[in-house]
């Protein structure tokens, strides 16, 4: 069969989120059947389109995968059906359907971070869909619709999975890192030298045996217990239009509440009394600065950064640890975390004078560490190709945090 756009084609890793996009442009709506699905590329790209759009969603719930998030993004967007726990439900469909045309892909892909863009994927794309789109029928008839207790309970389980306290294991192919992630940081000059340090620092994170000071469960680019992880997965909560809706384990997830999340804390951490001051009397004032950060234009920083850092300090109780965290989790590209140990750690990498996070908590100041890293020739170069990459640079300037985070510790 010949291979080229509006036939049939082979779509790879490298391409993946770029091609779903290009078949968003013209499609009126999508069909997707998927083993598991958690926050990525390919569901912001959803949630980007402006125009009504018709999604119907069947999602595999077995493993804990599937994060409760991505569920309700899916159920908010369109229709959602899941294949039930007991089932191994395993394919990975998509239909875009559009006026009076028609596109399957059909493949290895999860919709997943992993599925579109950290895994090596194929996916084959055809204009052939009609028994594509039979089978999904059949299946969308099979699951039935979705009970409004089955995310709510389902997001119960998944985060006692998420609590679980693992015994650490060696890689099966361990790659001793020697340079500790400051080290690793200290070496980067461009973005291939960027996106190999923080794949080195993550196996760094992955190595600590139980005896290390350092030791967490942790990986970098990793779908679980990852900076990656924590960032896509939140973002996606902080930009919904009511914050008032939140369930307690989105809450919870937000603020980084470990003892009810596990690895959430990623970021900066905060303390259970903060709830009632971001979801308490300024949840409204917190949110729409928030919301208007997640929707700038990139030509508009860092003055709208630190525009947006001052409203939020302003409020009574918002200090600069959760001000930062909220504005990294809403634009990770253009944000870095205010922590103890992490922010000494980038104004000393950045040649800020002086490295007290009194003085760092400045807006001018942070503004002056905003733009030194704007200025990084890695930060500059031109977005990547591949899916993975794309992703990465989408939050290039959150990731900072995995090269100073606990850095206080000895290594």
């Amino acid at each position: 069969m010949k291979l080229g756009v509006g036939d049939a084609m082979l779509i790879t890793h490298e391409n993946i989120l770029r091609r779903f996009t290009e078949n968003l442009v013209w499609a009126t709506g999508i069909d997707l059947a998927t083993a598991w699905a958690t926050s990525n590329g390919g569901l912001r790209a959803l949630q980007d389109r402006n125009v009504s759009f018709e999604v119907r969603s069947v999602v595999g719930l077995w493993g804990t995968t599937t994060t409760p998030n991505a569920l309700g993004t899916l159920a908010r967007m369109g229709e959602l059906r899941v294949a039930d726990e007991s089932r191994r439900f395993h394919p990975k469909v998509y239909v875009f359907r559009g006026e009076g045309r028609s596109v399957a892909w059909i493949g290895s892909a999860n919709f997943t971070s992993r599925g579109f863009g950290g895994n090596e994927e194929a996916l084959f794309e055809t204009a052939d869909t009609e028994a594509v789109e039979s089978w999904f029928d059949r299946l969308w008839e099979q699951c039935g619709p979705l009970d409004e207790c089955t995310i709510n309970n389902y997001a119960e389980k998944w985060a006692e999975s998420r609590k679980e306290n693992h015994s650490w294991r060696p890689s099966r192919s361990p790659v001793t890192v020697d340079s500790t992630p400051m080290q690793l940081l200290e070496k980067v000059d461009d973005w291939r030298s960027y996106v190999k340090a923080l794949e080195q620092c993550g196996q760094w994170w992955s190595e600590r045996p139980p005896s290390s000071p350092l030791y967490r469960r942790l990986s970098v680019l990793g779908e679980r217990d990852s900076w990656s992880e924590t960032i896509q997965e939140l973002h996606n909560v902080v930009k919904r239009e009511e914050w008032i809706e939140l369930s307690d384990c989105e809450w919870a997830m937000l603020l980084g509440l470990t003892e009810k999340t596990g690895a959430w804390a990623l970021l900066g951490g905060m303390r259970p009394p903060a709830w009632k001051t971001v979801f308490g009397g300024n949840r409204e004032n917190i949110q729409e600065t928030v919301l208007r950060v997640v929707h700038a234009n990139d030509s508009e920083f860092p003055s709208v950064a630190i525009k947006a850092y001052k409203e939020l300090k302003s409020l009574e109780d918002v200090g600069p640890g959760i001000a930062t965290r909220l504005l990294v989790l809403a634009r990770p590209g253009r944000f870095v975390s205010l922590n103890k140990a992490p922010v000494v750690g980038l104004a000393q990498h950045f040649g800020l004078k002086s490295a007290k996070l009194q003085t760092l908590e400045k807006p001018e100041n942070y503004e002056r560490l905003l733009e030194a890293i704007y200025d990084q020739t890695w930060f500059r170069e031109p977005a990547p190709e591949g899916a993975r990459e794309q992703t990465i640079c989408w939050m290039r300037a959150a990731l900072l945090d995995c090269f100073v985070y606990d850095k206080q510790l000895p290594g």
